[in-house]
């Protein structure tokens, strides 16, 4: 019997083939791009879940409350650490967390290196288990992953031998005590190299310094002990060690957040910092990921609708097949069991198709979004249940509807012919406008975030980004001296303008975007902030900044060391009207400065951003070189920049690119959604109207007869055109005016995201709605005008 089920099943299949092909079509390009999407969200959401004891570990952040904004942070001061672990019970371990990248020297080998200095309890609180060795950490200790191993060591065994590591200006050598299993992929803590907190950048200087914000900390807490009791012992510790400060913050006009006060301290869970927003580990967008899961579904929901859609139509033209059967003696179970047979043995074949293409795509999906993912997830007995629970409802709505509707027909009717198909028609109308309302909402989603994008790119920045090439000194030690060769080796050289440095980069900083320092001071009785930017001479000459008052640094002005170039943002700051010659002191250093310069706002940081104050000072130590090229033979120019850097750092590879393919990468995380919005939306239009043709092809074949009669009765090729595609084409445009509004209203959210956007055009819904049309009218017309050309006689010889 059930055998009997299956062969029928499969010659009903393939005699309605091109039926079959769009359902198994339709469903298995969904299966395999909600697949990949869906294994991306699981990857993200289980970032850091890896540790065994990670429902303990939190990273603590601070918020401070001024009057007009809330400043969060998750950089803490050097002594806060030991702090805690004496001043607050209930925390197990705490550990910082500074990024202190260094070129590394093993015999011949030599490269760069992600450095981070822990304190000892770092490898008590996270799950990185040792390969070999044993993983303790003194003051001349190093602790190195796989990756990092096989680089340096060449399969030797690393264990006891010594690593010569760039500290500042000079080398020092350290012992390799063990080698950790590489990182993975969804962790949220990267390195290939821990080193003591002692041999951290800076440390001696700001080991007691409590408004030095320079390193993460994350704590362990004990069981039973909450992040609230946390917080309020917290309270505490902050009234002890930063009474001074809130002093200032109240005497400014700061008011006591909702937390009781104008500073508070708390925790962060694990599972949350991949998404926050207060730390640069911070690198995931629960938006984004949201927006995957509703693509993913869309995808599904409108395969699954072609699939119910299709089968129903499909259904309905075997109206006398069902009739023979009940006269036969077939229950109304045996019918509906044929159907839904029929349905899930589709199903079966679009599922395994759908995974075997998902595996096919994943090596150029984790090219294209750096990715490790695989189908682990599938071995996850939730989720596997989950996936078959979706498809059997589905399939049983598909098979099981048209199904129950013929079975409880009269036997003598279904052979006549004259079964009821208005509530069919309903739900397949209804089904047909869900579909484009989904497909219209992603086209104007698409063509906004486009725009977007566009004007990301061509928004002037106040800056030159296009002709200027930017070289990481990555941890070279004596980057000064570096900076100075590298001026006196392009000096003179066709197609070089100029050469300055810089402590950090449009677009390369590190924390992906111009990630400069913050310095605060005292004007006028209240606390005045600013991002600090450490440059070199020439700077705003090369960078092409807009000087609208004062004058640029001077080599020759001994004086100038102490002085200061400012941008419009910071003189409104200061309410000064006199503004050159202005005199103040940074609370970080206590050094007097005056203000030598004011150039013209520009965008150092993202266009997420409004432009904030910067202070440009000459100082410090440089990370970066500008080189400003003629744009003229670019690639001789380039060969001159990559020469001069080869006798300057002959071990340390050149990693230039200019400024504006940096400033790009700011807008990467925007890219990628994007590019979402652009391949769903053209997957979905795509399986929408292959549903439509099928639909238009069954329809059509229903209104055989009427077309034949028309036709005699003198009907031209236009008027029956027109006759069957305006009954669709309505459905499309109730579709369009619903996904409207709400496509408006899911990119305004999306567009408050960005300091500068375009807003949202009423052309783009009109657009938009003009393109399904369009791609629906010449989907429908290629069945309705085939139809219209086939001759009347061959439907109507047996009238």
């Amino acid at each position: 019997m059930f055998r009997n089920y299956i062969k029928i099943a499969w010659r009903n299949i393939w005699k309605a083939k091109q039926i079959s092909f769009v359902n198994i079509t339709g469903l298995a390009v969904a299966t395999a791009v909600a697949l990949l999407l869906c294994l991306t969200v699981y990857r993200e959401f289980t970032f850091d879940d890896f540790h065994e004891r990670k429902k303990d570990i939190y990273m603590v952040y601070m918020d401070e409350y001024y009057p007009e904004r809330t400043s969060s942070r998750a950089n803490m001061a050097h002594p806060l650490a030991p702090a805690l672990q004496q001043e607050i019970p209930g925390i197990k371990a705490v550990t910082r967390y500074a990024n202190d990248g260094a070129s590394v020297r093993v015999g011949e080998a030599t490269g760069d290196a992600s450095v981070h200095c822990v304190d000892t309890g770092f490898l008590q609180i996270f799950s990185f288990p040792a390969v070999s060795g044993r993983p303790e950490l003194g003051v001349n200790d190093v602790i190195i992953t796989e990756e990092t191993a096989l680089r340096f060591f060449k399969g030797q065994d690393p264990v006891g031998k010594s690593m010569t590591l760039s500290r500042g200006n000079k080398w020092e050598n350290f012992r390799v005590t063990a080698v950790l299993k590489d990182p993975p992929s969804n962790s949220s803590l990267e390195f290939d190299m821990l080193l003591r907190i002692e041999n951290g950048y800076g440390y001696q200087d700001n080991k007691n310094e409590w408004e030095h914000f320079s390193l993460m900390t994350f704590v362990e807490l004990m069981p039973g002990v909450t992040t609230e009791s946390f917080s309020k012992r917290g309270k505490l510790l902050l009234d002890k060690y930063y009474e001074e400060k809130m002093r200032d913050m109240k005497a400014d006009g700061a008011k006591p957040g909702k937390y009781g006060g104008v500073m508070h301290i708390g925790l962060i869970p694990l599972k949350d910092v991949h998404f926050s927003k207060t730390s640069s580990l911070g690198s995931a967008n629960k938006t984004m990921l949201f927006m995957m899961v509703f693509v993913a579904g869309f995808l599904l929901f409108i395969a699954g609708i072609n699939f119910i859609n299709l089968t129903i139509a499909r259904a309905f033209t075997r109206a006398k097949e069902v009739g023979m059967r009940k006269m036969m003696g077939a229950g109304k179970v045996q019918v509906a069991l044929q159907f839904c047979g029929e349905a899930l043995i589709l199903f079966i074949i679009a599922l395994v198709l759908g995974i075997l293409l998902a595996l096919v795509l994943m090596p150029q999906y984790n090219a294209l979004l750096n990715y490790k993912l695989s189908f682990s997830i599938l071995k996850e007995p939730q989720v596997l249940a989950c996936l078959a629970g979706v498809f059997l409802l589905v399939a049983l709505l598909a098979g099981g509807y048209p199904a129950l509707v013929l079975a409880r027909s009269h036997t003598l009717q279904i052979l006549k012919g004259k079964i009821s198909t208005g509530r069919s028609n309903y739900l397949r109308n209804s089904l047909i406008v869900t579909q484009f309302v989904f497909s219209s909402l992603l086209i104007c989603c698409t063509l906004i975030a486009w725009q977007q994008m566009n004007y990301l790119r061509n928004k002037p920045l106040g800056f030159n980004t296009e002709e200027v090439v930017s070289i990481p000194l990555g941890n070279l030690p004596q980057t000064p001296l570096v900076v100075e060769r590298m001026r006196a080796g392009l000096a003179g050289q066709p197609g070089i303008i100029g050469v300055t440095s810089a402590d950090n980069n449009y677009g390369r900083g590190r924390d992906g975007s111009m990630s400069v320092s913050f310095v605060g001071f005292r004007h006028k009785n209240r606390e005045v902030g600013s991002n600090l930017l450490t440059i070199g001479y020439d700077y705003v000459k090369t960078m092409d900044l807009q000087l609208i008052a004062g004058r640029d640094f001077d080599r020759d002005m001994r004086t100038d060391s102490s002085g200061v170039v400012i941008n419009e943002r910071m003189v409104a700051e200061l309410g000064e009207k006199d503004i050159i010659g202005y005199r103040f002191r940074f609370d970080e250093d206590g050094k007097e400065y005056h203000v030598l310069g004011v150039v013209k706002d520009f965008h150092f940081q993202s266009l997420h951003k409004k432009i904030e104050p910067i202070t440009m000072v000459i100082a410090g130590t440089p990370a970066y070189v500008f080189v400003k090229v003629n744009p003229r033979n670019l690639e001789a120019t380039m060969k001159i920049i990559e020469k001069a850097w080869d006798k300057v750092a002959p071990e340390t590879p050149f990693l230039g690119s200019f400024v504006n393919e940096n400033t790009n990468r700011q807008y990467n995380r925007d890219k990628k959604l994007s590019q979402i919005f652009v391949s769903g939306a053209v997957l979905t239009i795509i399986i929408s109207c292959m549903g439509l043709f099928a639909i238009a092809m069954l329809a059509i074949g229903q209104r055989t007869k009427e077309i034949g009669v028309r036709k005699v009765l003198g009907a031209s090729v236009l008027s029956i055109t027109t006759l069957i595609s305006k009954d669709f084409l309505k459905l499309v445009g109730i579709a369009i005016l619903i996904a409207s509004p709400l496509a408006g209203w899911i990119m305004n959210e999306w567009l408050q995201e960005f300091a500068y956007n375009i807003g949202i055009s009423w052309w783009v819904f009109v657009v938009a709605g003009l393109l399904v049309l369009t791609i629906a009218a010449f989907t429908i017309s290629f069945q309705s005008i085939r139809a219209a050309l086939t001759n009347p006689v061959k439907s109507l010889r047996t009238e």
